[in-house]
């Protein structure tokens, strides 16, 4: 789908030249804000009142410059934003309108953010865990018989033999499945991105766990307790199930770690390397 609001390196000409537009304009509304505060405030409020809702068409850039006193470039400016967080979709011919799309920005965001504060990846598999901890205490109550049943097919898939590239393939899967059972908007959102951020920190950290046999079935086997307590709703099993299976992943990780976040990153970023330069290369941790 085209877009009409596209990025370029003229971006920040064009917010400046919107400033200077906008300086022979009142600015008795503005309450002290720059211009484009203004006008995100604006969308902003727009939003949180329900007064735009998802999926509605947004009025166009004229009759919100009017409205509110400013430049078109102003509103054109602030619209390009929203649509780079994935807040608004502009299609072509047809208008502007509110969208909820926003995990390629938070991503990006999350990215920069965890570089500078030289986040790790132990530190993002904490924060999973509390997730899914929370995750299967609604799922307890809230899982419906369809998406128990799907649980039940993936783990049945992984009793079959498979590489253990499939089998970490199908480990996501279940896992997802599991947080999508809690019905939880905020966790599904969260968690997805969470996956995400883990898979750009190391590619191939479930397959190197799941290349060894005995740990490969100890997982196998807790992902069935899991399942059994999902399906008996014992959450205290439940609990005691994924324990297991965070010690599992936790002292792979202590692993390649080494104890210590920095020498451990760098150790998954050669390793991951290697591999990538010679495919037929398996380490069986």
């Amino acid at each position: 789908m085209r877009h009409c609001i596209t990025d370029s390196p003229y971006s920040i000409l064009r917010l400046f030249q919107a400033a200077e537009s906008d300086k022979n304009m009142d600015n008795s509304k503005l309450n002290g804000k720059k211009t484009y505060e203004y006008v995100f405030d604006y969308f902003s409020e727009q939003i949180m009142s329900r007064q735009l809702k998802l999926n509605d068409k947004i009025p166009t850039e004229r009759e919100i410059a009017e409205k509110l006193g400013v430049s078109r470039n102003s509103i054109r400016e602030v619209m390009h934003m929203l649509e780079i967080t994935g807040l608004i979709e502009c299609m072509q011919g047809s208008g502007n309108y509110v969208r909820c799309d926003p995990m390629e920005y938070m991503l990006k965001s999350v990215n920069m953010v965890m570089a500078l504060m030289e986040i790790d990846y132990s530190e993002i598999f904490h924060i999973r865990i509390g997730y899914e901890y929370a995750a299967v205490r609604l799922a307890i109550e809230e899982a419906c018989p369809e998406e128990l049943e799907k649980m039940r097919q993936i783990l049945l898939k992984m009793d079959q033999p498979m590489s253990s590239k499939e089998s970490a393939k199908l480990d996501v899967e279940f896992h997802h499945m599991l947080v999508s059972a809690s019905h939880n908007r905020m966790l599904i959102l969260y968690n997805s991105m969470l996956y995400s951020l883990m898979d750009q920190f190391i590619e191939n950290f479930r397959t190197k766990i799941l290349m060894n046999r005995m740990r490969a079935e100890l997982l196998r086997r807790s992902h069935w307790a899991i399942y059994n307590a999902l399906m008996e709703k014992d959450l205290q099993a439940a609990m005691k199930a994924f324990d297991k299976h965070f010690r599992i992943v936790q002292d792979q990780l202590d692993k390649m770690m080494q104890k210590d976040p920095e020498r451990g990153q760098e150790k998954m970023q050669k390793e991951q390397n290697s591999e990538k330069s010679n495919p037929d290369r398996r380490n069986d941790l």
